[in-house]
């Protein structure tokens, strides 16, 4: 189906961008801290600025995808697309903490306080995007992809991303249908809750006394 071809490639994007990404922000945040300038506030921008980038290109091709077919599709497109943004940055902010937690980064840690706002920041963007892509239609953006595009297409490289982007995808299919599980089983534990009644209105507690109509006490 063409949504997992779309799951998969989003893939590719997110491996390749974010493995080059990784390395260029930890060797400029090694010379900036060399500089004097907090490696922990070097850490905290360049991971904001690699989430926007890549939100921006994910978003991007969401939308040509939207655009390419009809408009239930494009809703569909739309939801899985913020999933898949939901999902990956979450275990992304997840795993970089876990980290942190078992190298005692105290001070790493103190600056992952920011990661709920940056996912909601990073789901917000997406949506924002695929409804006006002409803010994310840049230059720089449309280069990225090219080159993304490019290093994915080169024979040997081709396979060794594919096989990651294939368990990206698979992860992401997992993710959906335990949400959706969780989701369903929410709704439908509710509603069989609002149908329970009581079996009867009367009912004693452990501290009441019960006597019987029918006894009569010794004269």
């Amino acid at each position: 189906m063409e949504i997992f071809s779309y799951i998969f490639y989003l893939g590719v994007i997110n491996i390749v961008f974010s493995t080059v990404w990784k390395i260029l922000a930890t060797v400029t945040s090694s010379l900036l801290n060399d500089m004097g300038i907090n490696k922990d506030a070097s850490f905290l921008f360049f991971k904001a600025l690699g989430y926007y980038i890549l939100v921006s290109l994910a978003a991007l091709v969401t939308f040509s995808h939207m655009e390419a077919t009809y408009s239930l599709a494009a809703i569909a497109y739309a939801i899985v697309g913020t999933f898949v943004i939901y999902a990956t940055i979450a275990s992304n902010l997840e795993r970089n903490r876990w980290r942190a937690v078992m190298n005692f980064e105290r001070k790493r840690v103190g600056v992952m306080r920011f990661d709920g706002y940056l996912l909601m920041a990073s789901i917000v963007l997406f949506i924002i995007t695929i409804l006006k892509p002409e803010i994310a239609n840049l230059p720089p953006h449309r280069w990225l992809l090219t080159t993304i595009d490019k290093i994915y297409q080169t024979p040997i490289i081709k396979y060794i991303i594919g096989f990651f982007a294939f368990l990206y995808m698979l992860n992401i299919i997992f993710r959906g249908i335990k949400a959706s599980d969780e989701v369903f089983s929410i709704l439908f534990n509710r509603k069989r809750k609002t149908q329970q009644t009581p079996e009867s209105d009367t009912y004693f507690t452990d501290y009441e006394e019960v006597q019987d109509d029918n006894s009569q006490l010794p004269k």
